[in-house]
């Protein structure tokens, strides 16, 4: 539990040598999930600073180790000897119910990774890498060992830094960084800093990427302006529990403009990777199926957990006589005949809109495919009286595309169904610790913003009807308040919920009114007077109006 984050390289490596594993504890979460963590693994003793040693005895009884106490004593070797399949650290993840799982991961984990991917990226002790992410998320275990494992040189990146690209562009030319970890929003916005003040970046020869989906349409600006080979760039796929990264796919300005697709390569050469239906069975080529991984990269499993361990890491079938320890990984993809695989989502990303089934990925690598849009996020938002809402946030080149611009240019590409309720334009992303976008910030920043603009209108309630038609509108609508401006399908009606506008409209309102006019008539204001028109007609009369 350290800041700054320079302190944190001498503290695991005291750890390690001392025979224990580490649990990183990032002072940036809250002390209700840091104490949750230490409780769940038993913490014996927390390695801290004197700034926060004080927070961590408000929730922890055991012994502390202030980084610093040694100072330059000449300490003795401990004696202990460690395995390679004795414990490295053990890493929390989010759990589908809510319960972060520790990952277990060896010694022999991280160190058959780094074998097989410095052989690949040729790494050695030339070169210079940043440590720009939480030690609490596992890219830190690459960027780290990356470095330490071949000699090289480690930068440790603060976060003021770290979160500032145009910060960030003067540090990787300042220190000569060879090797560069980014998730791909992170390397969206270096893009950006990058094509108003172009940095020299003479030394940097690899990108990797990892993370998130990988859109390779959002990497063409870097392209156009610095080519693919110097430096270049490389997806990889991977999860927690199967220490880092799983697969690689080099990426090139072919890739981007190649249109939708999320290429996440081949298998790291001492892992496998199998696609399987539901069944259990594999998937054809083109098929989508769930990523099953076997290999010594696979986690011992959850700590504490033997239930969630039994049901994701399993005995599995790879052939008539061959089982296989194998982590299924819950998430989806799809191999060409080429053999590369195409990552597609999660499959609790696989969302449920108005009766139809939707990838949320699909929906941002449609909104990325826009020459102007520099990165784009979806969600769903499920607060809402009226059922899940689709929404999407971007952020736009100058001169780009207004929130009209973008709903009409989806409009082209998607289903109806598919084009989000709410778009939204957004100066940047906002991250979470690890690096990735923070949707829960985007959906809370959404909210209040419906609710503030609905406050700064001028509700109608000059009259008993608007104000009945417009509690109709917000209700079903699930808004706070409906301005006699806006637009029934702008703020995210469709003909679902259209069927239930009408109904209440002639049931409560007495209006023999029919669906064709709030199609005809979707602005408040101009609904209204159709159903002020009808509100007196006689029982019987057309009600197509």
């Amino acid at each position: 539990m350290l800041v700054p984050r320079r302190l944190v390289i001498p503290a695991i490596l005291g750890v390690l040598m001392a025979g224990a594993a580490y649990v990183p504890l990032d002072p940036r979460y809250p002390d209700t999930r840091l104490a949750s963590l230490a409780e769940r693994v038993e913490a014996g003793v927390i390695v801290t600073d004197d700034d926060l040693v004080v927070r961590a005895k408000a929730w922890h009884t055991g012994s502390f180790v202030l980084v610093g106490d040694a100072g330059d004593a000449d300490l003795p070797a401990t004696g202990v000897e460690v395995g390679p399949d004795d414990l490295a650290y053990v890493m929390f993840t989010s759990g589908s119910t809510g319960t972060p799982k520790g990952v277990k991961i060896t010694h022999r984990n991280v160190t058959r990774l780094m074998a097989e991917t410095s052989a690949i990226y040729d790494i050695g002790a030339e070169d210079v890498w940043t440590m720009l992410h939480s030690y609490a998320f596992d890219f830190s275990v690459w960027e780290m060992w990356g470095a330490l494992l071949f000699g090289g040189r480690l930068v440790v990146v603060e976060d003021d830094a770290a979160r500032a690209p145009d910060e960030l562009l003067d540090l990787l030319d300042r220190e000569g960084v060879t090797v560069l970890s980014q998730t791909p929003s992170a390397l969206a916005a270096l893009a950006g800093a990058d094509e108003v003040r172009p940095a020299r970046l003479d030394r940097l020869r690899l990108i990797v990427l990892g993370g998130e989906r990988l859109d390779p349409a959002s990497l063409s600006g870097w392209f156009a302006r610095r080519g693919d080979e110097q430096p270049r760039v490389v997806n990889m796929y991977g999860i927690t529990e199967t220490t880092v990264h799983v697969t690689y796919c080099p990426i090139t300005a072919r890739d981007a403009a190649a249109g939708p697709g999320s290429p996440i390569g081949v298998p790291l050469p001492d892992l496998e990777v199998s696609l399987r239906n539901e069944d259990g069975a594999p998937t054809a080529v083109g098929e989508v199926g769930e990523i099953w991984v076997s290999g010594p990269g696979l986690a011992r499993g959850y700590f504490g957990d033997d239930e969630a361990t039994a049901r994701s890491f399993r005995m599995a079938a790879w052939g008539d006589d061959d089982h296989r320890r194998t982590y299924l990984s819950g998430d989806l993809a799809r191999r060409d005949a080429d053999g590369r695989l195409f990552y597609v989502g999660r499959r609790d990303d696989q969302v449920k809109v108005r009766g139809y089934r939707i990838e949320l990925g699909e929906v941002g690598a449609a909104l990325k495919a826009h020459p102007d849009v520099i990165d784009a996020c979806v969600a769903t938002d499920t607060g809402t009286s009226v059922g899940s809402r689709l929404l999407a946030w971007a952020t736009v080149r100058p001169g780009g595309p207004g929130v009209d611009g973008l709903r009409a240019f989806l409009a082209d590409r998607l289903p109806g169904h598919m084009v989000p309720s709410e778009t939204h334009i957004v100066d940047a992303m906002p991250m979470t610790p690890n690096g990735k976008v923070d949707r829960k910030a985007l959906l809370d920043q959404a909210r209040a913003s419906r609710s503030a603009s609905a406050t700064a209108q001028d509700a109608p309630r000059s009259d008993s009807l608007q104000a009945a038609v417009a509690g109709i509108w917000a209700e079903e609508l699930g808004v706070a308040e409906v301005a006699l401006d806006d637009d029934f399908f702008d703020l995210g009606g469709h003909s679902l919920m259209v069927a239930k506008v009408i109904r209440r409209t002639r049931t409560e309102l007495g209006a023999q009114i029919g669906a064709r006019a709030l199609f005809e008539a979707p602005r408040l204001a101009d609904f209204v007077e159709r159903v002020r028109a009808q509100a007196a007609a006689p029982a019987g009369a057309a009600t197509d109006r």
